[in-house]
């Protein structure tokens, strides 16, 4: 077999671009597998506890998963049923299940025949819990769910693999409890893998040789497509700047809509305005390696030493603009940004009217530890700081201190020019444009669309 795709998620738009991927394969005249994970897989929908999900019963996402098996052997993918696991595996799984440790620090590094489930199950649990830090000992009966799921999906991609032998195996994103597993199996028995990933928009996904959140990886990806790109992408650099200040929230959620356009906080007289935006970063906090800080361990500890440094300026201010979607996040995680406090501080709320983009124009240096606003701010002339490790890293578009000192060195300047506009267009080419078009799949929105010409709403 050349390509086995594995899905374990049953909504859209996961498993039509799981068929996607197999259909392209089969009508390029690879030999290509396709096989449905059953489990209780705590990061599908269908088994979130919400009343916005009642609609997705059981039956409707079995019939639904039987629909699209349908279609991809009309197209010539084999369709696999997945393995039955033995008694002395179930039983092994249990007992890993029950030995889970109590600290989030041993969860990490918590393994499963070598393999990397205790890490993906805190990526799902901060996910889940909105928690930056969640504490093992109140979510028990949650991670053993998700380590349940963990190691049956490996156990069972596992036995898929050494039964069908396909030379590479494509599976969606690979940081979740629900899907980690299959590459850890995959990784084990030398097989190829292949990431699967939403693009630009969601009328587009995108295929990766290695993990999506490897940014070393996807810094490259940045250049290949601007070296690879057409005589309009400059024009379509500039776009993914301009669109995003105008509010459009290029493939991703619009989180400025309820600010006041223009709106600013009163100036500070004689002062130097240090504008920090903080970031959304849940998606990057069990990853492992993949991302490589240069100075901070986290995004916590850069902020108490930006706070702590301002606090013994004379002439330098800062204001930290914590981000919209915190109204989200758990009461533990709003209580930390709003317990900060500080001399020559100011904390503008994650609810609060002042305009995101206004306070740009509105700051003399902006820093960000892992934020698209940082490069943002540098296509928007002014001189950017980052703390941490991101896809525009090395594009010469914003200062990329590498120890506390030389940070600080930077902030001090009064003269600390903005990097050329030009050096932002890759990145902004990138976020635009990255992706595969769909030719099977017809996404309506990013929730609902029809596959092969049936419904998957």
């Amino acid at each position: 077999m050349d390509l086995l795709v594995i899905e374990s998620f049953a909504f859209t738009p996961r498993l039509a671009t799981a068929g996607e991927i197999a259909i392209k394969a089969a009508v390029a005249g690879n030999k290509t597998g396709f096989s449905f994970i059953h489990v209780d897989n705590p990061d599908d929908i269908r088994f979130i506890p919400s009343r916005r999900f009642q609609k997705f019963g059981k039956r409707s996402w079995k019939q639904k998963v039987w629909k699209v098996e349908s279609i991809l052997r009309n197209y010539g993918v084999t369709t696999l049923s997945e393995e039955f696991l033995s008694e002395e595996t179930r039983l092994s799984i249990q007992n890993y299940v029950q030995n889970a440790p109590h600290s989030l620090k041993e969860l990490r590094a918590y393994k499963y025949n070598d393999a990397d489930l205790g890490l993906a199950t805190v990526s799902s649990l901060i996910w889940h819990t909105k928690l930056s830090e969640p504490d093992p000992n109140h979510h028990s009966p949650h991670i053993q769910r998700l380590l349940r799921c963990s190691a049956m999906v490996y156990e069972k991609a596992r036995a898929l693999i050494l039964k069908y032998k396909p030379q590479k195996i494509s599976a969606f994103n690979g940081r979740f409890a629900s899907v980690k597993g299959i590459f850890e199996a995959a990784k084990q028995l030398g097989v190829e893998v292949q990431y699967y990933e939403v693009g630009g928009t969601y009328k587009q996904y995108e295929l990766f040789e290695k993990p999506p959140h490897d940014f070393a990886y996807r810094r490259e990806k940045v250049k290949t497509y601007w070296q690879q790109a057409g005589m309009d992408r400059e024009e379509l650099a500039h776009t993914f700047y301009q669109n995003r200040r105008q509010g459009e929230g290029i493939g991703s959620t619009n989180y400025t809509s309820e600010q006041q356009k223009g709106f600013v906080p009163g100036q500070t007289a004689n002062h130097r305005q240090i504008v920090y935006y903080s970031a959304s970063d849940d998606e990057f906090s069990a990853i492992g390696d993949l991302v490589k800080h240069p100075i901070f361990n986290n995004q916590r500890e850069a902020v108490k030493s930006l706070i702590t440094w301002a606090s013994n300026q004379m002439d330098c201010y800062l204001t930290i603009r914590v981000h919209p979607h915190l109204q989200k996040k758990s009461l533990e995680d709003r209580n930390w940004w709003n317990s900060l406090t500080g001399k020559n501080l100011q904390v503008i709320p994650p609810d609060s009217k002042v305009d995101s983009y206004a306070l740009i124009d509105w700051a003399d240096v902006v820093v960000t530890y892992n934020s698209t606003i940082g490069a943002e701010a540098a296509y928007w002339g002014k001189p950017s700081l980052l703390l941490g490790d991101n896809m525009y890293s090395g594009l010469g578009c914003v200062y990329e201190p590498r120890s506390e000192a030389e940070v600080y060195t930077l902030l001090k300047k009064d003269s600390l020019a903005p990097l050329p506009q030009e050096n932002c267009l890759p990145y902004g080419y990138y976020r635009l444009c990255n992706g595969i078009n769909y030719n099977y799949y017809n996404p309506h929105n990013a929730a609902s669309g029809d596959f092969v010409g049936q419904a998957l709403d």
